[in-house]
């Protein structure tokens, strides 16, 4: 039997090479979600290109100090916040060893410039702007300081670093809030999916609405339950499935209480890939509610399985559902209450939608079809590139014009570039 291929030709690009990923958070600590699901895509794109990866990251309760993992080496120092003077000092002690950084920001990065070399490349990989929503998770005063940290500080020290960005809403966020001038790439996710076909739409419960992801203040899962809740006379068999886990969770399940909706809803927790694929296997609707996202990681994983989203529309949502093919959009509003009444209103249409078996397959065939068009090796790919490009010129390239997004790429290391 002939052997399986190379993953990426030989000799391996980044040979010799050591580079740094940042991200303050790996993908086995308590409050993982998409973002590190990314940046671990792209450690593995570098350990696989023949780099020597490194990988800090914050601890968490429970997790060993130096891990290996895919042949990377885990660093974990520090908290939430004190996990960033932590990877200074480390930065500052290996700068003469270190030929590249991927700097993601999840809230804030790591500010890797100004601790490296000069002539060291970092590339800044922008997930969302965070301006609103530090006000959801912090104090005044430390929302004050984020705010300032991310639209002052933050353009100021990666002036001359390459930047890509997750999908077009955040590059669109960045220039609207951030008054980011220069150009970004965009690298968009892949997604782990069942093959094309995989599951029957016939077998789906048109009365069985999910949520994925983590459970935090953002995320509005408590605006689902209110929908359930709204709807259950009008659908006595309707059950939520929530999958995932979170600082929210108590919350939630005080709320659910509340609402006398206990033989309604069930907290999965974190639960396997195989437990996952069961649950979206029989779901009829995916809601996320959430504010804002770089881009919808949980919307394109349950599209995989043939599962639409309804959705706020809302930057990464936007990006990441085709309304009347592989989901809806419901307007914003700054009253969440109103958010409430449109996500009630089109949850009910939705579900109406999936009781006819024709709606259903339909749906089912268009998720799939739009799920599969994004891929980890494909992004990995793109991402070697990127790097191994950055690592022989370091001058950026001129972004496109802006036109509409099908007319106005260019290519910058295997990325997509947007004006």
């Amino acid at each position: 039997m002939a052997a399986a291929p190379e993953p990426f030709p030989r000799p391996t690009p980044l040979a010799g090479r050591r580079v740094v990923v940042v991200n303050w958070r790996d993908l086995d600590h308590s409050l993982a979600g998409g973002s590190e699901i990314y940046a671990w895509q792209l450690a593995r794109a570098l350990r696989e290109g023949g780099a020597e990866v490194e990988f800090l990251t914050a601890r968490d309760r429970g997790q060993a100090a130096t891990d290996t993992r895919d042949g990377i080496v885990v660093r974990r120092r520090g908290g939430a916040l004190s996990f960033y003077p932590h990877t200074a000092l480390r930065l500052i002690a290996r700068r003469r060893r270190i030929d590249a950084v991927i700097d993601p920001s999840c809230g804030l990065p790591s500010f890797a410039p100004l601790f490296v070399r000069r002539r060291t490349p970092v590339l800044l990989v922008m997930h969302h702007v965070h301006q609103e929503q530090f006000a959801t998770h912090f104090p005044a005063l430390v929302a004050a300081l984020g705010r300032w940290l991310e639209r002052v500080l933050l353009p100021l020290v990666y002036g001359r670093s390459r930047v890509v960005a997750v999908s077009e809403s955040t590059v669109e966020e960045m220039r609207r809030q951030l008054g980011w001038t220069g150009p970004v790439g965009l690298l968009h996710n892949g997604a782990d999916l069942p093959p094309a076909g995989t599951g029957n739409p016939a077998l789906k419960d048109p009365d069985r609405v999910a949520v994925l992801g983590r459970l935090v203040a953002h995320k509005r899962v408590d605006l689902v339950i209110h929908a359930l809740d709204a709807l259950r006379s009008e659908r006595p068999r309707l059950q939520l499935d929530i999958i995932g886990q979170g600082p929210e969770r108590l919350q939630l399940e005080g709320l659910v209480a509340r609402l006398g909706l206990a033989h309604r809803v069930t907290f999965h927790g974190f639960v396997d890939e195989a437990t996952k694929a069961v649950l979206l296997a029989r779901a009829a609707v995916h809601v996320c509610a959430s504010d804002a996202e770089g881009w919808g990681q949980a919307v394109i994983e349950a599209a995989g399985h043939g599962v639409p989203t309804l959705a706020r529309d809302v930057p990464g949502l936007r990006d990441s559902i085709r309304p009347g093919d592989t989901g809806w959009l419901v307007p914003d509003a700054d009253d969440l209450d109103e958010v409430g009444r449109r996500l009630t209103t089109q949850l009910r249409e939705a579900l109406a939608e999936a009781d006819l078996p024709m709606h259903r397959a339909r749906r089912f065939e268009a998720c799939q079809a739009w799920a599969h068009q994004f891929d980890w090796t494909q992004m990995r790919r793109q991402a070697l590139g990127l790097v191994n490009e950055a690592l022989a010129v370091r001058t950026p390239v001129p972004a496109a014009q802006t036109r509409p997004r099908e007319e106005r790429v260019a290519v910058m290391g295997g990325t997509t570039c947007v004006d």
